[in-house]
C-alpha cells in the first residue's frame, strides 16, 4: 500500500466528503472505489450526490445505479436522446418505486416526461427543470401534446415546489397556459415565452412568484398595449432575453412591476430595429418613473455589425450620463455586447466580448476576397461549407486555406463538412495533428466525404453524425477500419441487416448507434429485441424504436472501450 493511500484513510470523512463536492459521481467511482476499504465505505456513507446522466455511456450508468443509492441523491439530471436512448425507461425499470425511494432528492432535471411517474408523494423536491424536445426527424401529434398539457399541471400541484424551469424549446410555446392550476407555492419560474400575450397568464397561476425569467422571441398579437399588466407585489427580480421585440411591449412589462429590487435586461445580437435600444435617456426615465425600489438593474445590448457606427456613437452618449457613470442610489451598468471581429466607436462604454465558439467559414475557389478581417481563436465547432450555383465540391487540400481564418486549433471538438465542401487526407491528418481534442465529426455527403479519407485510420474521432447517408455494404469494413474507436454513430443508413451485424461486431467501442435500415421492418419492441439478441453478440443494451426501420441503440457491456474497475472490484468481494 501507497503511502499517499495510507494518507487517504487517515483523513475524516468530513474532509473525504468535501473532496466529493468537486467530483461527479462517475469520478468518485472510477477514482476511489478501488482505493481503499475505507474509501469505499465512505462513498456509500455520502448523502449529496449530485448526478447527471448527460452523454453518459451505459457502463457507467449501470454503475451508479448499482453502487449509490437512491437515499444518497440530492440531485438528478436523466436525459434520454439519441446518444442515451431509452435511458429514462431504463432507469424506471431500476427504481420502479421513484416517489418512495429518492427520499431525500432536492433537485430533479428530466427531458420531456411522457415516461415520468407521478410527483406528488415527493417531500423534498423544490427544484424542476423540464427540457422539451422533438426526437430527430419526427414531431409530436396532438394528443402527446394533450398529455403533456395534463402532467405539467400536475407538476404543478407538487406541495413542496417552489422553482420551476421550462428549458427553451419551440415545443414550449404550444403549452395550453389555461389549463395550469393556481400554484401559490411556486416562487421562481424561468420559461421561453413566445410573446407578452402570454404575461397575464403565468401571474394567474403563480400568485406568489419573486423571481421570473423569460425570453421573448415574438412581438404581441395584440395591437393594443396601453391596458396594464396585472403583476405580483410578490414579483421581485425579473429577467428578461429579448430575441425580438418592441420598446412599447417593455415600456408596458416594466410599469407593470412596481416592486421590482432586480431587473436584468438582455437584447439579443440579431434585432430587426436595433437603435431603438440605444437610448440612455430612455431606460432612465423608465427606471426613475416605475420602479423606485430598484437597486440593481443590468442592461446589455449586443451590437450588430450591420448598424450604422457613426450613429451608434451618438446613441451611446445617452449613457454618458451621471446616471449611468456615477449614481449612487442603485447599481447600474450598461454592457455592449460585441463579436470579436466588431469594430467598435471609440467611446467610454464596458464592452463584453460575446463568447462564439461556432464558426462557420464559407470556402470561396475566387481569391479576391482577399485575407479575412480577423483571425477566430477558441472556437469548438467548425463549419465548412462551400456556395456555389453548381454542384462542384470545393476540396481542401491544404490546412493552410483554414488557418487564414482561425488563429488556433487546440479547442476544436466538432468539424462539420457541408455537402459540397470536403478535405483531402493530407489536409484532414493536418487538422488531426494541430486539433488534439478533435472527437467529432459531421458529414453530408458518403462520397465527397469519407471516400477522401480512404487511406487512413482515425482512432481520434469518436463521435460521428451521418445525416442519413448510406453506408455502401462494400464500405463497410473500411469503415469500421477507418474509425476503430467509434463510440457513438448517429444517423446512419444501412441497406440491409448484415449490414447492421457488421458495425455491431467490429466496432467494439461502440455505445450508441442511431440507424435506419432499408430491408429490415419491425412490427414491434419485442420482435426487434429478439432480432438482436439472436444476430449480434450483444447481452448488455437497450433500445428505442422509433418506426419500422428506425432503430436507436444504447450499448453496454463488452463492446465499450471504458475500464471497468468497479465491476472488477465487486467480482473481488
Amino acid at each position: 500500500m501507497s503511502k499517499f493511500q495510507l494518507l487517504l484513510d487517515q483523513f475524516p470523512v468530513e474532509i473525504i466528503f468535501d473532496v466529493f463536492k468537486y467530483f461527479t459521481a462517475s469520478e468518485i467511482l472510477y477514482s476511489f472505489y478501488n482505493f481503499s476499504r475505507y474509501l469505499r465505505q465512505c462513498i456509500r456513507s455520502y448523502q449529496k450526490y449530485k448526478i447527471n446522466f448527460t452523454s453518459i455511456s451505459k457502463n457507467e450508468f449501470d454503475q451508479i445505479c448499482k453502487i449509490i443509492r437512491p437515499d444518497q441523491i440530492l440531485a438528478l439530471t436523466l436525459s434520454d436522446d439519441e446518444e442515451t436512448p431509452g435511458q429514462t425507461a431504463l432507469f424506471f425499470t431500476r427504481f420502479p418505486r421513484f416517489e418512495q425511494q429518492f427520499i431525500r432528492l432536492e433537485c430533479l432535471h428530466i427531458r420531456n416526461f411522457e415516461e415520468f411517474p407521478g410527483l406528488s408523494q415527493m417531500e423534498s423536491l423544490h427544484t424542476l427543470s423540464i427540457d422539451f424536445i422533438h426526437w430527430p426527424l419526427y414531431a409530436f401529434e396532438l394528443v402527446p401534446i394533450q398529455q403533456f398539457d395534463d402532467k405539467l399541471a400536475n407538476m404543478f400541484r407538487l406541495p413542496t415546489l417552489r422553482t420551476l424551469i421550462l428549458n427553451k424549446e419551440s415545443l414550449n410555446i404550444r403549452f395550453n397556459l389555461k389549463i395550469l392550476p393556481i400554484a401559490e407555492q411556486v416562487h421562481k419560474f424561468q420559461f421561453h415565452l413566445r410573446t407578452i400575450d402570454n404575461f397575464p397568464f403565468i401571474f394567474n397561476f403563480i400568485p406568489n412568484i419573486q423571481k421570473l425569467t423569460i425570453s421573448l422571441n415574438t412581438t404581441s398579437f395584440d395591437t393594443d398595449l396601453t391596458s396594464k399588466l396585472y403583476v405580483p407585489y410578490s414579483l421581485t427580480h425579473l429577467t428578461i432575453k429579448i430575441c425580438f421585440g418592441l420598446r412599447d411591449e417593455i415600456k408596458q412589462i416594466i410599469q407593470s412591476c412596481s416592486n421590482l429590487i432586480y431587473l436584468n435586461i438582455h437584447i439579443e445580437r440579431n434585432q430587426t430595429d436595433s437603435y431603438q435600444w440605444f437610448d440612455g435617456n430612455w431606460w432612465q426615465s423608465l427606471i426613475d418613473q416605475f420602479l423606485p425600489q430598484l437597486k440593481v438593474f443590468r442592461l446589455r445590448i449586443d451590437l450588430n455589425a450591420s448598424l450604422d457606427l457613426v450613429v451608434i456613437k451618438d446613441l451611446l452618449k445617452t449613457f454618458q450620463t451621471t446616471s449611468w457613470t456615477n449614481n449612487q442610489q442603485r447599481y447600474q451598468s450598461f454592457i455592449i455586447g460585441v463579436m470579436s471581429f466588431d469594430i467598435l466607436p471609440n467611446i467610454n462604454c464596458k464592452q463584453q466580448l460575446i463568447s462564439s465558439r461556432t464558426l462557420v467559414i464559407n470556402l470561396s475557389h475566387n481569391e479576391s476576397f482577399g485575407q479575412p478581417l480577423y483571425r477566430a481563436s477558441n472556437i469548438e465547432s467548425l463549419t465548412l461549407q462551400h456556395e456555389s450555383n453548381t454542384e462542384e465540391c470545393y476540396v481542401i487540400s491544404d490546412l493552410i486555406e483554414i488557418e487564414r481564418y482561425m488563429s488556433n486549433f487546440s479547442t476544436l471538438v466538432h468539424l462539420k463538412l457541408n455537402t459540397t465542401c470536403t478535405m483531402t487526407s493530407f489536409a484532414f491528418t493536418q487538422l488531426l495533428n494541430m486539433a488534439p481534442r478533435l472527437t467529432r465529426l459531421t458529414i453530408s455527403s458518403f462520397s465527397n466525404h469519407l471516400c477522401q479519407l480512404n487511406n487512413l485510420v482515425c482512432p481520434q474521432i469518436r463521435w460521428l453524425d451521418m445525416k442519413r447517408q448510406y453506408l455502401p455494404s462494400k464500405f463497410r469494413m473500411k469503415f469500421c477500419s477507418l474509425f476503430p474507436c467509434l463510440e457513438h454513430l448517429l444517423n446512419c443508413y444501412l441497406y440491409n441487416e448484415e449490414d447492421f451485424e457488421v458495425l455491431i461486431e467490429n466496432l467494439r467501442c461502440l455505445q450508441c448507434l442511431t440507424s435506419h435500415i432499408q430491408s429490415c421492418y419491425f412490427d414491434s419492441d419485442a420482435e426487434l429485441n429478439e432480432w438482436l439478441q439472436k444476430h449480434t453478440h450483444l447481452k448488455n443494451f437497450i433500445f428505442k424504436l422509433i418506426n419500422e426501420r428506425q432503430i436507436l441503440l444504447w450499448i453496454g457491456g463488452c463492446n465499450s472501450n471504458i475500464a471497468r474497475p468497479i465491476m472488477n472490484s465487486m467480482k473481488n468481494r
